[in-house]
């Protein structure tokens, strides 16, 4: 046995030192050896973890192993940042822990509850799947019970089909989370759109003067209205979403403000209708754009109707205030039950989101035409005219999103709606049209999905002489992103409004844009916030908003896709002007400026400039190895990284992931 023993640890070290760490089938052959590593050790972990609940099922016994490993994870994890940040700023040790617990559970469900040998098939089917997620939830503390069994509810008839017929194995499903430990070649998730016409050839630097006739117009999004919002409620509660819940008598932190608060909180009916008011009294607007997400973020315990009367609520309260200015939405992820959800007729009828599609346009279609009303019910997308020359494309990007668990099922669902985005450009092109897209969800977002985004950068960077703008939400960070060709190209900006929320850690804001009046394109934008702390000080009183900053006064008055690339070849040499920008990036929030941003902070903020496409970052490593050489010369006498960083983050993985195996080899 002692010989097994070392046999295998020298095989894991030579492996280690040959860079050929156990060739997981698909790993991409661009992952350096540490990642090769970890994604086998993450692999082989999910592996045993499944393998042992598989035993327990049958015999109803806990093995001392799943004992081991429940101890070893449940620790090495942040129970609220799993639910509450995007999967690509997550640590190192979070995602180890997301990727080996996904491949784990799916294992697990697919060896027990799925086809017809299925251990647990039968009557008590979905009870029985129930008691196992929620022990795999309880064992490795994923959250608190009460949000693992509302997801489960919530979730499980939808997984439950997928699992039964998607042709997709664990790995393969978990490999297309922005995880690269996890990350797989994917060739059953493909796609590939035929585009009529030639990609552009030099990059796009039009820029019309400004004018006494421009345009402004209103960027709302992620409102996340919360009916249950209360004051001096627990905002430090352990689920995702808090300020609901009265404070706990011996808790050692301060009641929910009045008007928000920067933890874990959604945004109370009286701050949205405070901001309304500010905003009509205060501008004068041509029209608005709302770019999703109305309900708030409990997303375990949502229903199809109270989903719907937020909906209507927020719909009446806008028409209450801006009674003469059209509206253009487009659908947020947390607008259908359960959240993040969509698929199209491909789908059981029972599991689709057509009530959903059919109540949104009972409430846009006071300001859409009627040609309008098939693809909104049809996809929640549609495209309009409202004057001659402008065209407004709104999309549905759940089609993107990782989020909605019918990617999983059939990742080709999407091309029809990506089909008819580019004949629409295409349409728009030959009829002269200036065209603005709406989309919830930025396309270089690590949670929306490489492939799609791919697809949908060709299309933007061949129609991007009739784009002009494009407006996101999502992330509930006041920034943009550069869109670039496969040559390197600047050919687009896609403009995110921030959030009117606070989740987590913001000051509530809205932008305004000033637009050419004929091309329509982006020539200023004024963000306005309330500091949250100066609010909450003074319950009693209305929020003070002020204009924050303007984008030409404060950054560059060229703001054509080539104007933007400058600036952040500018932001690459002047590290203080990207320091700015990540101050206004985070609204200015006291939490965030308390926090402050280091030198990797910096790297990630201008990489997420320059990305339209999470696996295709050229334009960022060009910027960050300019940054590298600025940042080195502010802080001379520090230690050069030299990659350093970012190897120690897989490092830490690595060695979570070796404890593992090791462990298990004591145990030969």
């Amino acid at each position: 046995m002692y010989i097994q023993r070392t046999l295998l640890l020298l095989g894991v070290a030579s492996l280690l030192a040959s860079g050929q760490a156990h060739r997981l089938p698909g790993v991409p052959s661009s992952f350096t050896t540490e990642e090769r590593l970890t994604a086998a050790i993450s692999a082989s972990v999910a592996e045993e973890i499944s393998q042992e609940f598989v035993k327990y099922l049958k015999t109803g016994l806990e093995s001392p192993r799943l004992q081991q490993l429940g101890a070893e994870l449940r620790t090495a994890h942040s129970q609220k940042d799993i639910f509450t940040e995007s999967l690509v700023d997550l640590s190192a040790a979070d995602q180890y822990f997301a990727c080996t617990l996904c491949r784990a559970t799916v294992n697990v469900i697919g060896r027990t509850f799925t086809g017809p040998n299925g251990e647990l098939t039968g009557p008590d089917r979905d009870e029985n799947a129930k008691q196992t997620l929620l022990s795999i939830c309880d064992y490795f503390s994923i959250q608190t019970p009460e949000v693992c069994a509302g997801l489960f509810d919530l979730n499980w008839p939808i997984l439950d089909y997928i699992f039964n017929e998607t042709v997709a194995e664990a790995q393969s499903i978990c490999g297309m989370l922005p995880i690269k430990i996890c990350q797989l070649q994917q060739p059953e998730y493909s796609l590939n759109l035929t585009i009529v016409g030639e990609m552009p050839t030099e990059s796009n630097s039009a820029l019309p003067e400004r004018s006494d006739n421009d345009y402004h117009v209103l960027h709302l999004t992620d409102i996340h209205y919360d009916p249950e919002y209360k004051s001096g409620s627990w905002a430090d509660c352990p689920e995702p979403m808090c300020c609901r819940d009265p404070l706990p008598a011996d808790a050692s932190s301060t009641g929910a403000g009045y008007w928000s608060d920067y933890r874990n909180c959604d945004t109370p009916r009286h701050l949205i209708v405070n901001a309304f008011e500010h905003i009509s009294e205060n501008h004068k607007l041509d029209w608005i754009y709302h770019t999703g997400d109305v309900p708030p973020h409990n997303v375990w315990s949502t229903t199809r109707q109270g989903n719907m009367d937020m909906l209507t609520e927020i719909d009446a309260l806008i028409t209450t205030h801006f009674p003469e200015i059209p509206v253009y939405p487009c659908l947020g992820n947390h607008e259908p039950h359960p959240a993040n959800v969509f698929g199209n007729d491909e789908i059981p009828e029972s599991l689709r989101v057509d009530w959903l599609y059919e109540h949104v346009w009972s409430l846009w279609k006071k300001w859409l035409p009627n040609e309008a009303e098939a693809t909104v019910r049809r996809g929640g997308y549609y495209t309009h005219s409202p004057k001659a020359g402008h065209r407004i494309v709104a999309l549905n990007s759940m089609d993107c999103y990782l989020y909605n668990w019918w990617l999983f099922y059939n990742g080709s669902i999407v091309l029809e709606q990506l089909q008819w985005f580019h004949d629409t450009l295409l349409a728009a092109e030959k009829a002269g049209e200036h065209v603005h897209v709406l989309t919830h969800i930025p396309s270089g977002d690590g949670d929306c999905w490489t492939d799609w985004s791919r697809e949908y950068n060709r299309i933007v960077a061949r129609f991007s002489k009739v784009i002009t703008g494009i407006f996101n939400g999502h992330t509930h960070k006041d920034e943009m992103n550069v869109h670039y060709t496969e040559t390197g190209l600047a050919v687009a900006v896609s403009w995110n409004g921030g959030s009117l929320t606070s989740y987590s850690y913001m000051n509530p804001n809205y932008r305004v844009y000033e637009l050419h009046p004929e091309t329509l394109q982006v020539l200023e934008h004024h963000t306005y916030i309330l500091n949250l702390t100066e609010a909450n000080l003074k319950p009693d009183e209305p929020p003070v908003w002020h204009k924050e900053y303007e984008f030409g006064q404060q950054f560059t008055a060229n703001t054509s896709p080539a104007g933007i690339d400058e600036l952040l070849v500018k932001m690459a040499n002047q590290p203080d002007i990207l320091r700015k920008f990540w101050r206004y990036k985070m609204t200015e929030a006291d939490p965030k400026l308390a926090a402050g941003c280091d030198d990797s902070c910096l790297n990630t903020t201008l990489c997420r400039l320059a990305t339209s496409n999470y696996k295709e970052r050229q334009r960022c490593r060009e910027l960050q190895a300019i940054l590298k050489d600025t940042l080195d010369k502010e802080n001379p006498e520090q230690p050069q990284d030299n990659g350093v960083a970012a190897l120690a983050a897989y490092s830490f993985s690595s060695l979570l992931g070796l404890v593992c195996v090791l462990r298990y080899l004591n145990h030969l």
